[in-house]
């Protein structure tokens, strides 16, 4: 299984950005894994921002791959604890799903057209995060699940 990482602008803090990656190399570890950051437009007057998300919403479709199982960080997704993601993440490895793509939206969030086409939605907590401490939460909960598959002892 490989994991793909969408996030809507790059992650900008240093400290943020060392923890992400350091993650994801861990993670590179035990499964094929990639960033893939989409330019995150420039900020417009609040009357600009529907048309800004679906702008957003383009450069993510060019990005998505039509075979990839798609999970989009929502506030109002799904809250999972780490054993119950590893046990999805695992059977959708039983069942032969080859790509696993999850997006973290930027500051406006993730596109509505995007959203609709999550084949979950997840959410980290009923409690808002800046969306670059999503991304490292995200990238290290991923890889506690991996771990978990895989029978590492990181999860204890």
């Amino acid at each position: 299984m490989r994991f793909r990482f969408l996030w809507i602008g790059e992650t900008k803090d240093p400290l943020l950005s060392e923890l992400e990656n350091r993650y994801v190399q861990r993670l590179h570890r035990l499964f094929a894994s990639e960033v893939v950051p989409v330019p995150e437009l420039q900020k417009k007057d609040r009357g600009q921002q529907a048309s800004q998300m679906a702008r957003e919403a383009r450069l993510v479709e060019e990005k998505l791959n039509p075979r990839s199982f798609l999970i989009v960080l929502d506030e109002k997704g799904k809250e999972y604890t780490s054993e119950e993601l590893a046990a999805v993440l695992g059977g959708l490895m039983n069942r032969g799903i080859p790509e696993v793509t999850f997006v973290v939206g930027g500051y406006l969030g993730v596109p509505g057209a995007i959203l609709d086409r999550a084949d979950v939605k997840l959410a980290l907590s009923r409690m808002t995060f800046p969306h670059e401490l999503a991304r490292v939460v995200l990238v290290e909960q991923i890889y506690r699940c991996a771990s978990i598959i895989k029978g590492l002892p990181y999860h204890k």
